[in-house]
This record gives structure tokens, C-alpha cells and sequence, in this order.
């Protein structure tokens, strides 16, 4: 997820859409193939979300001050995630209209002894005004998890494959995910970030490598029902190196907002 003024991610085309449609009934096929017990074999589930948020941040960049919703639905079977998430800049900033974007992703999550691996898709869609140069792209990433207990530690290694091919962005971090009771749930992750100079230079404008933020969030679940919740949460990034700090207009930002959704 992006948006921008130095330069954001995306727009599609048929022969995306069209690469992603195989992926998806590929990786569907070998899920629905996997032998019995290992866990990854599921139903199908689904639901749809909509975050409002006090600003636009995307790895620890803050491209927007400016009231946003991002609306989302995902559908999963047997370990295998598609989602469609877009991103309404709801003010009347100067560069709202060069943030309207829509993101596909698709997922797939395994677990191997205690370590969850999940490969993923992601492709960019930006909607610019007229003139703005904002091209589609495409990542691939992997993330890796361990759990012990509520807690978790996490690292994330994405790589643009279109646009900015060769980008690279790599994240690290700890989770605490507890549920309190049937009716509430409690997350707290801290995380950090750093990108090679392809990616600074695309996002940023500093043609540089660089350790890029750290950042902490924290978010209440509330089941209102079974299947329906309430979430508010906030979210800390900050710039940390010195060189990028004075190319972005809020290097330091916290953002608020409130999830409302429902899975089935």
C-alpha cells in the first residue's frame, strides 16, 4: 500500500490481472492436493472490512495527513488469500487525487514445524491525475513467523518485480496477539524497516540505502458478535536516517483509526 509525492506504485493492465488469475488457480490446485492432517486443507471463509484513518502511512512513510478510508475483502481457502484493498482519500489536501489506489494481493500460508511461511503477490494500482507519472508494479515478498505463546517475531523481504524491478524492502519486528476474553482481543507489534537504494530513490527520492523507520501499533478487537467486530488502533512511525528525514513532509506521524468488519 502507497500513494504519493515522490513517486507511488502502480496501475493495471490485462496481463496482470491475467498473471494473477493463473496464480491463483495454480497455487489453488496444489492446496486442494495436500494430504489430509497437515492442517492447511480448509474451507472456504471470507469478509470485508472498512479502516478510517487520520492519515495515509505505508512503511513508515506518511504520504498524507489527510482523512482516509480503506475499505477491504478478502476470500481464503486452504491456506490461499485473495484481497482487495483501495485506499479513499477522504480531504481536500492538494495531492488527494494522486492517492486513490487499489491493491490486489494474494497469499499463501504454510506452516512447517513451528515456523508459518507465507509467499505473496501484490500488485499496485494507482488511479493519477493526469500527467502524474505513477506506473503499475508488482512485488513479490515472504514472511516469516514464529509464535511462542502470544508472542511472535516476524521478518518480511519484498521485492519489486515491474516498475521498480529489483526494489527492495525488508522488515522485522515482534507481535503480543491476546484475547482477553470471547469479546476482546489485544495486539501490540513494534517493527522496523530498511530498503535498498532503488526503493528509496523510487518513494523517497535519496538514490541510497538506508535503515528507514521504526514504528509501534497497538489495536483493541471488540466482537459486537461472533463474526462482527469494532477495532480502534494507533499507529507510531518514525524516519530514522538523517538523510531521509528532510525529503518527507512528516517524518514523524502518528496515525489514528477504527476498523469495523466481519468474517464468515
Amino acid at each position: 500500500m502507497k500513494g504519493g509525492f515522490a513517486t507511488r506504485l502502480k496501475r493495471t493492465n490485462f496481463s496482470m490481472l491475467l498473471t494473477l488469475s493463473v496464480v491463483v488457480e495454480g497455487m489453488n490446485g496444489f492446496a486442494q492436493d495436500l494430504p489430509a492432517g497437515t492442517g492447511e486443507n480448509r474451507g472456504l471463509s471470507y469478509g470485508l472490512e472498512a479502516d478510517f484513518n487520520s492519515g495515509y502511512v505505508w512503511r513508515g512513510i506518511a504520504f498524507s495527513n489527510e482523512p482516509t478510508m480503506q475499505p477491504s475483502v478478502w476470500v481464503e481457502r486452504s491456506g490461499l488469500t485473495f484481497t482487495v484493498w483501495r485506499n479513499v482519500v477522504l480531504g481536500q489536501g492538494p495531492d488527494v487525487a494522486d492517492l486513490r489506489e487499489t491493491d490486489l494481493s494474494l497469499t499463501y500460508g504454510r506452516h512447517w514445524k513451528r515456523l508459518t511461511i507465507e509467499p505473496a503477490l501484490d500488485a499496485y494500482l494507482p488511479r493519477p491525475s493526469p500527467g502524474v507519472h505513477d506506473p503499475n508494479t508488482m512485488e513479490g515478498s515472504l514472511k516469516l513467523s514464529h509464535p511462542a505463546g502470544p508472542l511472535s517475531i516476524f521478518t518480511t523481504h519484498s521485492f519489486d518485480v515491474l516498475a521498480y524491478r529489483g526494489a527492495y524492502f525488508g522488515e522485522a519486528g515482534m507481535s503480543y496477539d491476546r484475547h482477553v476474553n470471547k469479546k476482546f482481543g489485544l495486539n501490540l507489534s513494534v517493527r522496523s524497516g530498511w530498503a535498498s537504494s532503488k526503493f528509496n530513490d523510487a518513494y523517497i527520492g535519496l538514490d541510497k540505502p538506508a535503515f528507514d523507520f521504526v514504528g509501534a501499533e497497538v489495536s483493541l478487537t471488540y466482537y459486537l458478535k461472533s463474526k462482527v467486530y469494532i477495532q480502534p488502533h494507533i499507529e507510531f512511525s518514525d524516519i530514522v536516517d538523517h538523510r531521509l528525514r528532510p525529503l518527507l513532509p512528516w517524518p514523524t506521524f502518528v496515525n489514528f483509526g477504527l476498523a469495523m468488519g466481519v468474517g464468515f
